[in-house]
Parts: C-alpha cells; sequence; structure tokens
C-alpha cells in the first residue's frame, strides 16, 4: 500500500514540478524587510529598531538571543532591541528574523505530517548551530553565513509536507518520508530560488548530502561545513569514518577532532542553541575513540578580538 501511495503521489509532484505548478510557500514578509534594510549600505539603527519592535514576538527573541551569550561570555545583560542589535550584529540578527518567521510555517494538520515538520524544524536548527561553531574555526567563512546555511540546508522538506497536508493529509509516515528524500534537493532548489537567496546557499541545499563531494578551490565552502555538521548532528558522528569526507579534509578536521567535536565544542553549541531556541545540553568532556587515528593535528579556533556575539564567544575556546 505504502508503495502504491508514494508512487502515485510522486507522479503528480513530478508532473507539478515540470510544469511549474507545484505551490512555493512564501518569503516571510518582516524578513524580506530586514534582508532588504541590511543589504542597504545607508540603513540606520533606528530603521532596524523600528521595523523590529512593531513585532512584540520578534523582539523578545532578538533580546533573549543576544542574552544567550551574555549568560556564558560574561557579558551585561541587554533589554532593549537597539541594544541587542548592537550585539549580535547584521548578519545575526537576519538569521535570528528567519528563525521566528519561518517557523511559524512549520505546522501541519496532519498529526503525522505536523509532527515530521516539528522534527525537521529541530534538525535543521540543531544543524544550523553546529555549522555556526564549525565556521567559527575558518578565517574565510562567516559563522553568521554558515548558521543559515545550516539552517536552510533541507528546506525542501518544507514545500512537500505541505503539499501532503493539502492533498493527502492521511499520508502514511513511511511514504512521507519516502517522498522527502526523493524530492527534498529538487523542491529546496527551486523553493531557495523563489526566495532570492544567494547561489552559494542553493549549493548547500544541491550539496550538502554527497560526501565525496569536491569543489573547483580546494578551499572550504558553506556546502563543506553544512556536510560535517549534518553528519554532526545526527548522533551517529562516532561511526562516521572521517577519514573518507572530503568536506572534514577541506576543513582541516582530523578524525579524533570529528568523534568529540560535540564534546569538546558544548559551551559554543549550547550558545548557539539558546540562540535559535533549542534546549541546552549536558557540558561533557569525552575522548576521541582509541581507535581514531592520531597523525593529523585538531582544528584550531580561530580567536580574534571582535565586538558582540562574536567576542563573547571567542572568550570561550580553551
Amino acid at each position: 500500500m505504502v508503495t502504491e501511495q508514494l508512487e502515485a503521489i510522486a507522479a503528480e509532484v513530478d508532473e507539478a514540478l515540470n510544469s511549474g505548478q507545484f505551490d512555493l510557500p512564501t518569503f516571510p514578509d518582516i524578513a524580506v524587510k530586514i534582508r532588504d534594510l541590511i543589504d542597504d549600505p545607508n540603513v540606520s539603527a533606528d530603521q532596524l529598531v523600528n521595523l523590529l519592535t512593531a513585532d512584540p514576538v520578534i523582539a523578545a527573541h532578538i533580546i533573549k538571543a543576544a542574552n544567550s551569550a551574555a549568560s556564558s561570555g560574561g557579558g551585561a545583560r541587554v533589554e532593549t532591541v537597539r541594544a541587542a542589535i548592537s550585539r549580535l550584529g547584521y548578519r545575526m540578527l537576519r538569521n535570528l528574523v528567519i528563525t521566528v518567521t519561518v517557523s511559524k510555517l512549520f505546522k501541519a494538520g496532519s498529526p503525522i505530517i505536523d509532527r515530521k515538520l516539528k522534527q525537521l524544524w529541530e534538525r535543521s536548527r540543531i544543524v544550523a548551530a553546529s555549522s555556526f561553531v564549525i565556521a567559527l574555526h575558518q578565517r574565510h567563512l562567516k559563522p553568521e553565513q554558515a548558521m543559515l546555511a545550516g539552517m536552510i540546508h533541507n528546506l525542501g522538506a518544507l514545500p512537500l509536507c505541505i503539499y501532503a497536508d493539502r492533498h493527502h493529509p492521511r499520508l502514511e509516515a513511511d511514504a512521507l518520508e519516502a517522498l522527502l528524500r526523493r524530492f527534498s534537493t529538487r523542491v529546496g532548489i527551486k523553493l531557495l530560488d523563489n526566495w532570492h537567496f544567494p547561489q552559494e546557499m542553493v549549493e548547500v541545499v544541491a550539496g550538502y548530502d554527497n560526501l565525496q563531494r569536491q569543489n573547483e578551490s580546494g578551499l572550504a565552502d558553506y556546502t563543506d561545513v553544512v556536510t560535517v555538521a549534518n553528519l554532526q548532528s545526527a548522533g551517529s558522528s562516532k561511526f562516521v569514518a572521517w577519514q573518507n569526507v572530503s568536506a572534514a579534509g577541506r576543513l582541516g578536521c582530523a578524525p579524533e577532532s570529528c568523534f568529540s567535536f560535540n564534546e569538546d565544542h558544548a559551551e559554543q553549541l549550547n550558545i548557539a542553541f539558546e540562540m535559535l531556541g533549542l534546549p541546552t545540553r549536558a557540558v561533557t568532556q569525552a575522548p576521541a575513540p582509541k581507535s581514531a587515528p592520531t597523525n593529523a593535528a585538531p582544528i584550531k579556533p580561530v580567536a580574534t578580538e571582535t565586538p558582540g556575539i562574536m567576542g563573547i564567544l571567542s572568550r570561550l575556546f580553551k
């Protein structure tokens, strides 16, 4: 029954995609406005403050996120949107607005589909947090941009779940999983193009799950960051053959440091979790498995004297 159900719906989705009739959700209006303001070189803090304070839910989230790092890094608490913007910076502000607004799209009437959407959104934020921390170690990458890449890496699942909820609300869980595996990448590329995301973000969706992916420059990029973050967030990183993951090599991540990444960087991960509205985890220190190779150097953190949220995070590196 599941196979027949899946094939029938897959044929519908394929036809809708080929004909351009597949419905894609629109990018939230306030997220568009924030992005446009941040991209404007003449934007003022007053313009951002006025826009954000008009939405109490977003304003509260921004202030809470700004204080997440302060509680761990010794910074003073902020009480206003203006102070929160100063601490977070514009790129992080953009990410958090996207987090709050896009999260509202992850809802469905079908209990099975609604549960899956919640799981997908939680997993996307976990990958985003891990991507942020991984990029802190890369001088040529922006951690805030890496967070965005992690957040949107599997966003193609959202329109598929919305489609299933509208047209096939009794879809079985196994058929839904198979539908997502088959079409998420294709739909995700269309969605990000429709939302006018930069090409480097579209490339993340297209290539993050290719563990042997190569790139022309040989330098680590945001797709590499999300590849490793996705593997770290799956709960099975201790069993990954990291020496065979090309992204890990470009990131300079030795297998032993990949094995112990979540334990070694628990404090930074917890800060990112809090900013993204995720529960924090207990901070423990665990050694890498004895079987891990020892001939490669672990990642060295990039600790620079930078203001705001990045400065606080830099002081947490050991």
